[in-house]
């Protein structure tokens, strides 16, 4: 691979754990890049970390073929790659994995195309419901995924025919630490919350730190163009594809602190002493 080519640090990594807001950062990339109406089913960002298709298709293999272990050894040569045939100026990956490394003790994430990396953190207690509803499980179930440090989404077997590879996520702080510990590139951590409550200033600080020059009044635009309400109203017209079934809603409530409706005091001192140490550091003990 030439080197010089790696020298192009394009892809800016849009990482989180599930149901942090992830897909309303990108809905609000879509609007402030492209002028025409929101599709929220055509968010013109480019694909996810996980996906067997960007494999495919920059390989000509069938990813069936291979075991997961030689899956993470391949993947950073994969983006580099795809870094490298792209002459657009950014690219922006969803990333669902935890900052992890494979059998050859390599990140497998890249770092010669990377540019920098946007970690959005949500609350997990409000998260509990929200990855209950996203499943289809028992809230019980969605903490024992946020509380286990062996959690993986997808089950990758030899013949394993799904959309996406086996995702590493550890548990909920040990997702966190992966990407907020001293990484090879810029990482700017964003709340969930300050999303919320205070749009214009957060959005703003990502918009500058991933170096897109453009008008506040467009990020403002585009903030209101992505409101929650407004997402869910074009799911309800249109139907959503990242949902996972028919029955489901993705865009359900998009509140901060409506965990206080939803889990019971067991459950929520269940999350709190496993997170306590990450909860603290990123201020969410305030109002439990």
């Amino acid at each position: 691979m030439n080197n010089a080519a790696l020298n192009e640090k394009k892809i800016i990594w849009l990482a989180s754990y599930p149901k942090s807001g992830n897909t309303w950062f990108r809905a609000f990339l879509a609007a402030l890049l492209n002028d025409e109406e929101l599709d929220i089913n055509d968010l013109k960002t480019d694909g996810i970390f996980s996906s067997r298709t960007i494999f495919e298709k920059l390989t000509d293999f069938d990813s069936t073929h291979f075991y997961d272990e030689e899956i993470k050894i391949l993947q950073p040569e994969i983006f580099n790659h795809l870094a490298l045939l792209h002459q657009k100026e950014r690219l922006f990956i969803k990333v669902h994995d935890a900052y992890s490394y494979n059998n050859a003790g390599l990140p497998i994430v890249p770092t010669e195309t990377t540019k920098c990396a946007i970690y959005i953190i949500r609350n997990p207690l409000d998260m509990a419901g929200s990855l209950a509803s996203h499943f289809g499980i028992a809230i019980d179930r969605a903490i024992k995924m946020l509380n286990d440090p062996t959690t993986k989404l997808g089950n990758q077997y030899n013949l394993d025919s799904g959309e996406q590879f086996t995702q590493l996520m550890y548990d909920w702080s040990g997702h966190v630490k992966s990407w907020t510990s001293k990484l090879p590139f810029p990482v700017l951590i964003i709340r969930y919350e300050d999303m919320l409550a205070d749009g214009l200033n957060t959005f703003t600080k990502a918009v500058n730190f991933m170096d897109i020059d453009i008008s506040t009044e467009k990020i403002a635009t585009a903030i209101t163009g992505t409101e929650f309400h407004r997402l869910k109203q074009k799911e309800q017209a249109n139907g959503f594809k990242e949902t996972l079934a028919k029955n489901r809603v993705f865009f359900r409530k998009g509140q901060s602190g409506n965990w206080k409706n939803e889990l019971n005091e067991q459950q929520m001192a269940d999350i709190v002493h496993k997170h306590n140490e990450i909860m603290k550091t990123f201020n969410y003990l305030n109002n439990t």
